[in-house]
């Protein structure tokens, strides 16, 4: 329970009146909208590339929530692989947990991922769940990549590095115009 206080806390400090006008996001400051707009695109992310993300669980207990909560979410999105036109398999992974143990667990997942103290540690971190989301669902990841969607900072940090770079591989890219 210290584990998610603290996370509660934090996040309650974002959102005062008197709280800061931005927060660190994936390795740079955003806006306090945005972050909290990276964390429900986190928590996609979690649910649906896990159990990648189960290492970032600060607590053994917390993970096991999230085993259960990801059990679930996989057995609601089962049926819908057999159904007509667009299969919207990704919608059980999106949806924020109901239950208070499950929400925190997966908050201080997103939020110790997002903690990354610069753009490299925080492409690093990502890394792996941007693969195995790759994987599984790019439809998903085309909805996660939009640029009103998620900032700026968490946006490159699971973006293609350009031809000639070394680093992980994502199937995130932004357009640029011209």
């Amino acid at each position: 329970m210290t584990m998610l206080l603290q996370v509660q806390r934090r996040l309650t400090d974002l959102l005062g009146v008197s709280g800061p006008e931005t927060a660190m996001s994936a390795g740079a400051a955003v806006p306090v909208p945005h972050y909290f707009a990276d964390l429900r695109a986190m928590i996609a992310m979690i649910f649906r590339s896990w159990p990648v993300a189960r290492e970032y669980a600060s607590t053994p207990c917390l993970a096991v929530t999230l085993d259960a909560e990801y059990e679930s979410r996989a057995a609601q999105a089962k049926p819908l692989l057999n159904t007509p036109g667009k299969k919207k398999t990704s919608k059980p992974y999106t949806a924020p947990p109901t239950g208070s143990l499950a929400t925190g667990a997966a908050l201080d997942i997103a939020t110790n991922l997002l903690d990354a103290q610069d753009p490299g540690d925080a492409r690093s971190r990502l890394a792996p769940l941007v693969q195995r989301l790759r994987e599984v669902d790019l439809a998903l990841s085309t909805w996660l990549r939009r640029p009103s969607w998620i900032s700026v900072s968490l946006r490159q940090a699971i973006m293609d590095l350009p031809t000639g770079r070394r680093g992980p591989v994502s199937f995130f890219s932004v357009a640029t115009p011209g």
